[in-house]
C-alpha cells in the first residue's frame, strides 16, 4: 500500500476540490446546519496549526483533546498533526482523575477544552501535569498565561500564516508515515485505560483496506457522525474514510438528538455501534405492539417478506419476481415510512465495536437497510468486515484485505496485518497482546461453515461454572436486550451452580407501556418493579430458556431501579458494561439471588 499521512491525503483533496462541501455543522443547538468547503476547512486547519507553532509546538509534541464531537474537535485534530504533533482524545465524560490520568499518562504539552466544565476538571487535577497551554473552545477565559480561548489561538495563527506557511508546509509534507498521529486510551473495561500509539501509516493502511471493500461515492451519499471521536471506530469508520474519499458528513449535535438530525441531514449512511441498531429495533417494536391488531398483522407479514428477501440477497440467490412484488407491497406499507423517520434517504450503515446480533441486523436489513460490520482492535485498526456482496448476519465478515486472522487452539481471535505502535509506557504490556506478529485480541470465536467470523465472547468474560461450564454471557445478554421493556443485562454465575441476571428497563419503552395501560402517577423505580413487570419480564426469560441449554438458562433475574450509568462507571463511553464495576456495586442485589442456594 502506498505511502501517504493523513494529512498528505487532506492536503491533496483540499488543492484539488477547493469549492465541494466536506462538513455540515450546528454553531449552536438549534440553529441551521451549516456547511464547510475544503478550502474553508483548509484555512481554519492551517490557522490552528500556525497557533500551535505560535505557541511552542514542536513536531513529537503531544496534545489533548477533551469535548465532545462538534467541528472545533475536527480542526483541533487535523491542525495538531499537521503541526506535526499526536493528538490525545479524552471522552468528555470522563471523570477528572481519568482525564488528569491521560493527560499525564501521554506526557501532552497541550490541551484542547470544550468549556468551563471540561476545563475546571484540568483545572481540579493540574498539579503534576506538563501542560504548557490550554486551549479554551468557548466559555469564559480565566485571566491566565497559560489558558488561551481557542478563537483567538485561530486569530493569533491566521495572523501569522504568512510567515510560517513555508515551514508548516515544510513539517506536514516531511511527516513520516511511520511516525505518530494519536494516541487513543481504550475505555478501560477491565482496569485503567491504555494508550494504544498508532501511526499515520496504521490509519492510512485500514482506510485503503476498506476502500478495496466497499466503494463509496462522493457525489451521492452523505453521512452522519454520531459516535464520539474519542473512539478511534468512528474517527476511522467515520470522518477519515470520509476525507479519504471526499465524502461529506455532517456531525450530530449528539445521540439524544439523533433522529431529529437524521430528518435534517437525510443521510444515505451512519456509523454506530450494536446498542443503537437495538435502540431502533426495540423502539420499532414497541410502537407497532401498541397498535391495533390489523397494524400487527400487516407489519408482522412485512418483516416476514423482508427477511426472507435479506437472506436470499445475503445467500446472492435469485429474487423471484413474486418476491419482489411482495417486498414492493410491504416497503410502500410498512418500511418507506421507518426510513422516512430516520430521514428517508439511508441505504446503509456501518456497525462495530461489539457483535451486533443475527436478528437486530436481519431486521434492520429486512426493511431496506443494509448494515455492514465492522470488527478490529485499536491495536489492529482492522481485522474482518462484511460487505454488500459478502454479508452473513451473527457474524463479522472475512478478513480484510491485507490482514491475516486465525483461531488460536483455545479459541482466541489473532489478527496481523496492521499492529499498532504499541503501548504508551507499557512495553510489558505491548509484549503481551503482540506475539510473533500476530494480536492476540482477547476475543473468543469461530469460523462458519462459509468461512465468516463468529465472536462468541471477550476471553476475560467468559463464565465457569461451579459445575465446570463454560458460558459466553454476550450471548445470552443479547437475547435479553431483546425482551420488550429491557435496556441492559449482566450475565452473572462465575463458580455458581446457576446463572442470574441484572436488567435495566428503558424509560421511553416503560414510559409508553404505562400510558398503554392507563397507569399514571408511578415513579420509574416503582413501576420498574411492579408484579405486571416482572411477570413480563419473566414471561420473555422463560421464551429465552427454552431457546437455551439448561445450564445456560437464567434462573433469577433482578431488575435495577435505573439503567447503568456512565458517570458512576458502569458502562464505557462506548456503551460497553463494565462488569468488575457492576458486580461490585451491585453485589447485594447479586448476592441475593443465591441465598438459600450452595
Amino acid at each position: 500500500m502506498a505511502n501517504a499521512t493523513i494529512i498528505d491525503i487532506f492536503l491533496e483533496n483540499a488543492r484539488e476540490h477547493p469549492k465541494d462541501t466536506i462538513i455540515m455543522y450546528k454553531r449552536e443547538q438549534g440553529a441551521e446546519y451549516r456547511a464547510v468547503s475544503w478550502r474553508e476547512l483548509h484555512e481554519t486547519v492551517s490557522a490552528f496549526a500556525c497557533g500551535l507553532m505560535k505557541l511552542g509546538m514542536k513536531p513529537g509534541d503531544r496534545m489533548g483533546i477533551l469535548s465532545s464531537n462538534r467541528y472545533e474537535w475536527i480542526i483541533a485534530d487535523l491542525g495538531c498533526m499537521m503541526a506535526g504533533g499526536a493528538d490525545v482524545p479524552v471522552y468528555h465524560t470522563n471523570t477528572p482523575d481519568q482525564c488528569a490520568y491521560i493527560i499525564k499518562d501521554s506526557k501532552a504539552r497541550f490541551v484542547v477544552v470544550e468549556d468551563r466544565q471540561q476545563l475546571d476538571k484540568i483545572l481540579l487535577k493540574e498539579k503534576g501535569l506538563t501542560l504548557k497551554t490550554i486551549i479554551l473552545m468557548q466559555g469564559e477565559c480565566p485571566k491566565r498565561k497559560d489558558i488561551i480561548l481557542y478563537s483567538d489561538l485561530l486569530a493569533m495563527g491566521g495572523k501569522n500564516a504568512g510567515a510560517l506557511a513555508g515551514r508548516l508546509e515544510k513539517i506536514a509534507r516531511s511527516i513520516d508515515p511511520s511516525k505518530m498521529a494519536t494516541i487513543v486510551y481504550t475505555s478501560g473495561t477491565t482496569g485503567p485505560p491504555k494508550g494504544c500509539m498508532v501511526s499515520h501509516g496504521n490509519t492510512v493502511y485500514v482506510l485503503r483496506s476498506i476502500d478495496d471493500l466497499i466503494q463509496i461515492d462522493p457525489a451521492t451519499n452523505l453521512s452522519l457522525m454520531v459516535l464520539p471521536l474519542s473512539h478511534f471506530y468512528p474517527r476511522i469508520s467515520g470522518y477519515y474514510y470520509n476525507i479519504f474519499k471526499r465524502v461529506p458528513f455532517a456531525i450530530a449535535e449528539s445521540i439524544d438528538t439523533l433522529a431529529k438530525n437524521m430528518m435534517e441531514v437525510r443521510p444515505t449512511y451512519f456509523t454506530s455501534v450494536p446498542r443503537i441498531f437495538e435502540k431502533v429495533y426495540g423502539r420499532i417494536r414497541s410502537g407497532v405492539q401498541q397498535g391495533p391488531l390489523l397494524k400487527r398483522m400487516i407489519f408482522s407479514a412485512a418483516v416476514g417478506i423482508g427477511r426472507l428477501r435479506s437472506r436470499r440477497i445475503n445467500a446472492q440467490r435469485r429474487i423471484s419476481p413474486l418476491l419482489s412484488l411482495a417486498f414492493g407491497i410491504a416497503d410502500a406499507l410498512v418500511f418507506k415510512k421507518i426510513r422516512g423517520m430516520l430521514g428517508g434517504r439511508l441505504r446503509f450503515a456501518v456497525s462495530a465495536g461489539a457483535p451486533l446480533s443475527a436478528a437486530v441486523g436481519e431486521f434492520i436489513h429486512s426493511i431496506g437497510i443494509q448494515v455492514i460490520e465492522f470488527y478490529g482492535l485499536t491495536e489492529t485498526l482492522g481485522g474482518t468486515m462484511t460487505t454488500f456482496q459478502k454479508c452473513r448476519y451473527g457474524t463479522v465478515g472475512m478478513p480484510m484485505p491485507g490482514f491475516e486472522v486465525r483461531i488460536a487452539d483455545d479459541g482466541e481471535i489473532l489478527i496481523r496485518g496492521n499492529n499498532f505502535m504499541g503501548y504508551c509506557n507499557k512495553p510489558a504490556l505491548t509484549r503481551e497482546i503482540l506475539r510473533d506478529g500476530w494480536c492476540y485480541t482477547g476475543d473468543m470465536g469461530y469460523w462458519d461453515g462459509d468461512g465468516f467470523l463468529v465472536i462468541n465472547d471477550r476471553k476475560k468474560d467468559l463464565i465457569v461454572t461451579s459445575g465446570g461450564k463454560k458460558i459466553s454471557p454476550q450471548n445470552i445478554e443479547n437475547m435479553i436486550k431483546k425482551i420488550p421493556l429491557v435496556s441492559n443485562a449482566m450475565v452473572y454465575g462465575d463458580k455458581r451452580n446457576y446463572l442470574t441476571a441484572l436488567i435495566t428497563l428503558d424509560r421511553g419503552d416503560l414510559k409508553d407501556y404505562a400510558t398503554q395501560r392507563n397507569i399514571s402517577g408511578v415513579p420509574f423505580e416503582d413501576l420498574a418493579r411492579s408484579p405486571e413487570v416482572l411477570q413480563s419480564l419473566q414471561r420473555g426469560i422463560d421464551r429465552m430458556n427454552g431457546d437455551l441449554a439448561k445450564f445456560e438458562s437464567i434462573k433469577k433475574f433482578t431488575v435495577l431501579p435505573r439503567e447503568f450509568s456512565q458517570d458512576d462507571g458502569e458502562i464505557t463511553p462506548t456503551l460497553k458494561i463494565k462488569r468488575k464495576s457492576i458486580t461490585e456495586r451491585f453485589r447485594k442485589e447479586i448476592d441475593s439471588m443465591y441465598e438459600g442456594n450452595s
